[in-house]
């Protein structure tokens, strides 16, 4: 929680109960984006970001395959 807070302190926005739903390449196949769904209220919405951190769990059924992340 202290990591979150600190990032929106610094600027950044985040969410929770979010899942991706598609992803958004540029010409040269460089993620920079992605379609997220909120699960609590099932609005949909995009995301652009410079960075990308892949807060995947073990237990997760997202395929990360061609995304650069193993």
């Amino acid at each position: 929680m202290a990591l979150i807070m600190t990032a929106v302190k610094l600027g950044a926005t985040v969410a929770n109960y979010c899942g991706v739903t598609d992803l958004h390449k540029n010409a040269d196949g460089k993620l920079i984006g992605a379609r997220v769904k909120d699960e609590l209220t099932g609005r949909e919405f995009n995301v652009r970001a410079k960075v990308r951190l892949p807060a995947l769990c073990t237990w997760t059924d997202f395929d990360v395959s061609g995304t650069g992340y193993h």
